[in-house]
């Protein structure tokens, strides 16, 4: 037990460049990590005075139906699914697709020790964002029913719980996905097709059952709202009824189904590692090569090929940056079938049409941001950062091809979906212009951003994808550097309903103009010193 605690202290600890910023005696080393631990902590109240305000106004609808039960209900269900959702391509990743493979497996430990260090690594990534949502929940239902001193030891005992199942699930799934990948050529683009087609399949489903359970629920809200959920997600229901209802029996059959399996699953899993990373592991190769001619093109066309074929060889990586834009694809088509008025009606809102008119682009500048490329893309090098150091290239043109592959990514699904929302909003032109201009700025201020971020806070030593994309200093504060950048507008636009909402977005733009032509000025001039300085 001593040896899987370990590995997987030493795992979580090198997964966020914890490890080398405790013990290092470099003064700017330790100012990055300060740096790095504010980031974090304000980004993490931010999200949970998110989730607390979410759940607040969630609840004050389920009082007026009589079902505050519910509220833990639907946080639980939303919780296991967003986990569900974000483990599938990420599993692979820290189980699997760790590069120090061999140096692991021939430590003098079980495989079984590996294996148990590795889910624990995973069960703690998502038992993180379980607190940020279900805490804040919890707190909400307390404030509302005020239960008894029994409620607090149950809901902690099960708080612990709920990841357990839906780690399961996406792991099956994703280690299904690469192995059926894997048995074709080009594996790595059949599982990316197949990681993609899943997600929008997901997505898609769960907008079709949404709708039709609106019918249903209109009718009969309360008895029908706690139907659909505990019939979507049994366990759920054992959860209230635990949680809520203190009954013995539903706490024994959620906790006992979520540890069995989980127990079960690591089992199984590390019985059967070896073979499975083989599977998972193995490809074929091409029989037919033929030597051709070798075609030349400038530095920056060369670098940018390079980097497109990086990003779209990682499923990872492109379903952690890209999720943003099909989540904005998805939405744009699903509006073709549900106008404004209706979804205004649908959430009560009657005024939704004319925000989504004046916030629109700063709604679809929301998806753009989460599809930030660049602030992995030089940490992903890992230790081959060295041959593009010692290419005779200037590093602004290395900066550039990246923040070219960041914009591919971003600008032809932002044209496609501008399109659509222009049609099912009805836009004026003025409207549309916006809708298309404001997105796009922000595509350039984040592509840019991301870089400069990347620059200042690398990470350059790990043995998983997963942790260069998704667990670095660099992501992190690009993210949260990003949402701030979106949030003072959005609280500008509602906070200021006298001004024109055009004449607001175009004062925006212009300011984002501004900074994207500073961040370009700086990677002009101390882009060089930085990059060669990593």
């Amino acid at each position: 037990m001593i040896n899987i605690w370990r590995l997987t202290r030493v795992q979580l600890l090198s997964s966020f460049g914890l490890n080398k910023a405790l013990h290092t005696r470099d003064r700017k080393e330790r100012n990055n990590l300060l740096l790095l631990g504010a980031a974090i902590l304000l980004c993490v109240v931010m999200l949970a005075a998110f989730s607390f305000g979410y759940s607040y106004m969630l609840a004050q609808t389920l009082e007026s139906i009589g079902r505050v039960d519910l509220l833990l209900a639907l946080m639980m269900a939303v919780t296991s699914l967003i986990g569900f959702f974000t483990t599938v391509y990420k599993a692979g990743g820290v189980l699997f697709g760790f590069k120090d493979y061999d140096l692991v497996m021939s430590l003098p430990v079980k495989t079984s020790t590996v294996v148990a260090s590795r889910v624990l690594q995973l069960y703690s990534l998502n038992v993180f964002f379980t607190l940020l949502v279900m805490v804040p929940a919890g707190a909400v239902y307390a404030i509302y029913v005020n239960p008894g001193f029994l409620y607090y030891p149950l809901f902690l005992l099960t708080l612990l719980c709920i990841p357990l199942v839906p780690i399961i699930a996406a792991t099956i799934i994703g280690a299904l996905i690469s192995w059926i990948a894997s048995r074709f050529r080009g594996s790595r683009t059949v599982q990316l097709v197949l990681t993609i087609a899943f997600v929008i399949a997901l997505m898609a489903g769960s907008f079709s059952i949404n709708k039709q359970e609106q019918v249903q629920v209109l009718a009969d809200l309360g008895a029908e709202l706690a139907e659909s959920v505990f019939r979507l997600y049994p366990l759920a229901s054992m959860y209230v009824g635990a949680v809520c209802s203190y009954k013995a029996g539903s706490l024994l059959l959620f906790v006992g189904i979520s540890l069995l399996a989980f127990l079960l699953f690591t089992y199984v899993l590390g019985s059967r590692f070896k073979a499975i990373h083989t599977g998972l592991t193995t490809s074929r190769a091409s029989r037919n090569y033929r030597m051709k001619s070798l075609k030349t093109s400038t530095p920056l066309r060369a670098l940018y090929r390079k980097e497109l074929r990086r990003y779209f060889s990682s499923s990872v990586y492109v379903m952690n940056t890209g999720i943003g834009m099909i989540m904005l694809l998805v939405m744009a088509v699903a509006l073709l079938f549900v106008s404004a008025d209706q979804l205004g009606e649908l959430v009560e809102v009657p005024q939704l049409a004319d925000y989504l008119n004046t916030l629109a682009p700063l709604v679809v500048s929301v998806f753009v941001t989460l599809s930030c490329t660049t602030s992995s893309s030089i940490s992903i090098e890992g230790k081959n950062l060295w041959i593009l150091q010692s290419s005779p290239v200037p590093a602004h043109t290395i900066l550039l091809s990246k923040i070219a592959v960041n914009l591919t990514v971003t600008l032809p699904v932002l044209v496609i979906s501008w399109g659509l929302l222009s049609l099912s909003l009805r836009t004026g032109w003025v409207e549309s212009l916006l809708l298309l201009v404001i997105p796009a700025i922000y595509a350039c201020y984040s592509a840019m951003l991301g870089v400069l971020v990347n620059l200042k806070l690398p990470n350059l030593e790990w043995t998983s994808e997963v942790t260069a994309i998704k667990q670095s200093a660099a992501v992190i504060v690009a993210m949260l550097i990003g949402f701030i950048s979106l949030a003072v507008p959005f609280a500008a636009a509602l906070l200021l309903p006298g001004v024109d909402g055009n004449l607001l977005l175009a004062a925006i733009g212009l300011v984002l103009l501004a900074v994207c032509g500073g961040m370009y000025r700086t990677l002009q001039t101390r882009g060089e010193r930085m990059f060669r300085g990593l």
